[in-house]
């Protein structure tokens, strides 16, 4: 029994410390309602295997982390009705539930099916009554009760199929280890249960649930990184390389000069007049909302443009990002990549008051994703991961 619960907290502890990060957008809780059979080896025992059964209902609250791994709170009441003793357990307990077939398919198209190993410790509050042992023990019939405490941790395995959005069935089996103080008149150690479930997937209305997802579906792959390496020696690549930063710094002057030009021209136009101004150059770090130090020069002179022309009142600053993702990890990389750039202009003395940050994900492209063929294009998806300030008098 002591093993039993050293594996488990051990195995539980281990898949959390690793899985504990999210990444994305979704729904996190679920609620089980469960009912079936069970089956105490508590001595004294029936007559036959099906005296020895009896029935069992539960429930549970689960807190879902990612597709590989989930906690939660269950609550049993088991029951051991039998010829020769009558009683039953309530046992609350914490668990962790391993999806087996994200860990073991990382892959896999859907998670319409899945399969799950539970670990759980807990403490069993039991009761019993109308114990009858035969003459042969004692010289009459015995009647009494009593109750027992106990700690129990247990282990088993979890089927689940996603009928819909909100609702999932399925079965579960469990082995049940109990350390009970010993009495004269009843003693068990483990239970067998066998269980149908019906889970209800929360704040499922407009977000996915963990539970509906595979590793892929939740860890978006990184996108490849191609790198055309060219001949350093030669001195036509040297003059492309530095033709094309030539152009792209003359490229940022003239949008920054454009700026300038739009902010000083909103002194005679009507309050609420807006224009934008759109700044491809402002980079983040890879799956980051960290600014590229890249970066950091044209925002330094876009700060410096808002401040020597106090003739505007507000700036919204808009972040996009292309279509690699899912779209709401994407709309939720964007909001934090216009949040940073927002504090990196409060930093730099623009009053925050002034400024808002919104995301806009991988909505409202500004070129295409894909080729006409759907092959990956590159240059289009450079274009949509983009910065954007809309600026208003």
């Amino acid at each position: 029994m002591k093993k039993l619960f050293l594996i488990v907290l051990i195995i539980a502890s281990s898949i959390m410390y690793t899985t504990s990060q999210t990444i994305t957008d979704a729904a996190h809780w679920s609620f089980v309602l469960k009912g079936g059979v069970d089956y105490f080896n508590i001595s004294p025992l029936g007559v036959d295997i099906l005296d020895n059964g009896s029935w069992g209902v539960g429930t549970a609250l689960e807190y879902t982390i990612n597709p590989l791994v989930g906690i939660g709170l269950n609550l049993d009441w088991l029951n051991f009705n039998r010829s020769t003793i009558k009683g039953k357990t309530i046992d609350p307990s914490f668990f962790t539930s391993v999806n087996l077939s994200n860990l073991l398919i990382p892959r896999r198209k859907n998670a319409k099916l899945n399969f799950y190993a539970n670990f759980g410790t807990g403490v069993s509050f039991g009761s019993y009554s109308d114990l009858i042992l035969p003459a042969t023990f004692y010289p009459a019939v015995v009647t009494t009760k009593g109750n027992v405490t106990s700690a129990l941790a247990y282990t088993g395995l979890a089927m689940d199929y996603n009928v819909s959005k909100l609702l999932a069935i399925g079965l579960e089996s469990t082995y049940r280890g109990y350390i009970t103080p010993k009495t004269n008149y009843l003693n068990y150690n483990d239970c067998y249960t066998f269980m149908a479930t019906l889970r209800v997937k929360l704040g499922t209305e407009n977000k996915t649930h963990v539970r509906d997802m595979t590793r892929t579906d939740y860890y978006p792959d990184p996108v490849p990184v191609i790198q055309k390496v060219e001949n350093p020696y030669k001195d036509a690549a040297i003059i492309s390389r530095l033709d094309s930063i030539d152009k792209l710094i003359q490229d940022i002057q003239n949008r920054l000069r454009k700026m300038e030009a739009d902010i000083q021209s909103l002194k005679d136009r009507p309050v609420g007049s807006t224009f934008t101004a759109s700044f491809p150059n402002i980079e983040f770090d890879f799956n980051s909302s960290k600014i590229n130090k890249n970066s950091y020069a044209t925002l330094d002179q876009i700060a410096l443009i808002l401040k020597r022309n106090p003739t505007w009142g507000k700036l919204i600053i808009k972040g996009y990002t292309d279509n690699i993702g899912t779209k709401a990890y994407n709309q939720k990389l964007s909001e934090e990549r216009a949040g940073s750039v927002k504090l990196y202009l409060e930093s730099k003395g623009i009053t925050g008051s002034t400024l808002v940050a919104d995301g806009y994900g991988e909505s409202e492209p500004i070129a295409p994703n894909d080729n006409s063929n759907n092959t990956d294009n590159p240059q289009g998806r450079q274009e949509n991961r983009r910065v954007e300030f809309e600026i208003s008098k």
